[in-house]
């Protein structure tokens, strides 16, 4: 047999909470969940400016390694 839990009135379950006590700053949930999906974006956008930059180089490398192909074909054939 399982023991089954008491339920009592709501008057007695009011009266097992216990609000807290002392500092502490307090904010609202709505609050913390701006400002974990503004740290998100923020995150996010450093992460594609990051990518960005280093396809931009990536970029111009390539462009210099074409060029560098160009003028030693044309040495070459030359």
């Amino acid at each position: 047999m399982q023991a089954q839990p008491t339920q009592g009135t709501a008057q007695e379950r009011a009266a097992t909470f216990e609000a807290t006590t002392g500092g502490g700053n307090m904010q609202s949930g709505e609050m913390l969940l701006i400002e974990a999906y503004a740290l998100i974006w923020m995150l996010l956008m450093g992460y594609i400016f990051l990518v960005w930059r280093k396809q931009k180089s990536l970029h111009a490398r390539l462009d210099d390694l074409e060029k560098a192909i160009d003028r030693a074909a044309d040495k070459k054939s030359a």
